[in-house]
């Protein structure tokens, strides 16, 4: 038997929720880790699947890779299921100590750029000439860029984001670097916070993103060499897929689901990232079309609860199908209002 008192004194008293690579990337609506860690200890062994279908960033995925269990989480946000993916994999110390050389070429890059932009020069007559860089970089293009970037902003987030494609380096550890530069393209954006998607005027000034950069990713590989110290080699399956259509999952086939879903008309999960989506290439569009519970639907669209009901029957049918006979099933409950 569960302790309503044990579990409403595990919440209460959980006084770092941000340990080791849960403070990797913001998302919003996340749940605390200890919430997840504690229904997997309860209900599972060691060796076992745990599955959240609604996986978000991936705390459940951290939780059962750190307790031994193996995992899988499904997302519809492609962001969600990279910031999972990047919490999830070791990356070997030999691939990390590559780091600290590729910062001093982009902050040399960086410097560059900051030198020309003081000394009065434009950055078109600066970047119009290619030749005087060492690499070759563009700025990327989505709608109404300028008026969400300062224009030094866009090349310094470029020059960055080209270093860590253009390094030769393994995608792991080039995802890794990636998400500490999705992490920074909201503060250095006019975007007022992460959940709100409205501009705002920001002062960012030459070098700014650079610092917020290298400081997020070098607290990052401080976590991630801890992560690799506790974290078992469990095996971790993140999937970019529709949570009402889970028939790539078997029948029977995990020992406990836990989640968190998405409650109606409480968040437009791809707006508040769509930035970030931007620069990382992602499909903001599918997961804005397919997003259940949406703030989009509900308010814009004016559905009713009846659609969110819907949804989630077709879910749950798949959440029954696939958790084998006897195991448990945890969600968590919150309170919406829809008009």
């Amino acid at each position: 038997m569960i302790n309503k008192k044990e579990i409403l004194n595990l919440i209460i008293n959980a006084k770092d929720t941000t340990y080791l690579t849960h403070n990797f990337h913001p998302f919003p609506g996340k749940f605390i880790p200890q919430i997840p860690n504690f229904f997997i200890r309860r209900f599972t062994e060691k060796g076992e699947w745990v599955l959240d279908p609604f996986c978000g960033c991936g705390t459940t995925l951290v939780e059962a890779k750190l307790t031994g269990r193996n995992s899988i989480g499904v997302d519809i946000n492609p962001l969600g299921v990279f910031i999972s993916k990047v919490k999830t994999t070791k990356i070997q110390e030999e691939e990390l100590s590559k780091i600290p050389k590729i910062l001093s070429v982009i902050e040399k890059r960086v410097g560059q750029m900051v030198a020309k932009t003081r000394s009065n020069k434009s950055l078109m007559e600066f970047f119009g000439k290619p030749k005087t860089m060492d690499f070759v970089y563009s700025l990327p293009e989505f709608p109404n860029r300028d008026h969400w970037f300062q224009e030094h902003v866009l090349h310094e987030l470029s020059i960055i984001k080209a270093s860590i494609i253009q390094a030769k380096i393994s995608e792991e550890l080039r995802n890794f670097m990636l998400l500490a530069f999705s992490y920074i393209i909201v503060p250095v954006s006019n975007q007022d916070s992460e959940t709100r998607y409205a501009a705002i005027e920001k002062k960012i000034r030459p070098g700014q993103p650079f610092t917020y950069f290298k400081e997020k990713l070098l607290d990052m590989v401080s976590r991630i060499k801890k992560f690799n110290e506790v974290a078992t080699d469990c095996e971790v399956k993140v999937f970019n897929a529709d949570a009402r259509d889970l028939s790539f999952i078997p029948d029977n086939s995990v020992d406990l689901i836990v989640t968190s879903p998405p409650y109606p008309n409480t968040y437009d999960y791809y707006l508040y990232h769509k930035l970030r989506m931007f620069w990382l290439e992602l499909d903001w569009e599918k997961a804005k079309l397919n997003e259940i519970g949406s703030r989009l639907r509900h308010s814009s669209q004016k559905e009713s609860v009846d659609s969110y009901i819907k949804d989630m029957t077709a879910c749950f049918s798949h959440f029954s199908r696939i958790l084998k006979p006897n195991k448990y099933f945890v969600i968590v409950i919150g309170d919406s209002i829809i008009r």
